[in-house]
């Protein structure tokens, strides 16, 4: 029995650990070719079983600036017990010489960070005639 309540103490202990603030940051550029162009993106921490990844942020805009900054403020993930998160954006953008949607979706925009200490996850895009032609899928 004392077994099981060092058990339960020990894991409710775990549970309560505040992790270590993450820094993100998502700058995205167009060229300055295109005088108005609008996108919408999705930043979310990736995880190992399908149709599961955390959403983080999002934004939708439209502009006649060449570059759209975002940055939040500090968040905490939860941990899932591997040293490292991993973060990425799908991002869906009309900033292309023909103005037709594309998205980018990729996995080699994955960005990896320890779990160990405060981070910072930062994206910087060439949006210009980037990514397949269509809309992204949105994942639920």
């Amino acid at each position: 029995m004392l077994v099981f309540r060092s058990f339960l103490l020990f894991f409710f202990s775990c549970s309560m650990v505040q992790t270590d603030p993450i820094n993100l940051e998502m700058n995205i550029r167009c060229d300055p070719s295109i005088s108005y162009w609008c996108a919408e993106f999705l930043i979310y921490e990736v995880d190992n079983l399908p149709r599961t990844n955390d959403f983080i942020a999002s934004r939708k805009f439209c502009t006649n600036q060449t570059e759209m900054k975002s940055k939040y403020k500090p968040f905490y993930p939860g941990g899932d017990l591997s040293p490292n998160y991993e973060f990425n954006y799908v991002l869906e953008h009309d900033c292309v010489k023909n103005g037709e949607t594309h998205c980018i979706d990729e996995i080699k925009n994955d960005v990896y960070v320890s779990v160990s200490g405060q981070q910072n996850v930062k994206f910087d895009v060439e949006a210009f005639n980037g990514g397949k032609l269509g809309n992204c899928i949105w994942y639920d």
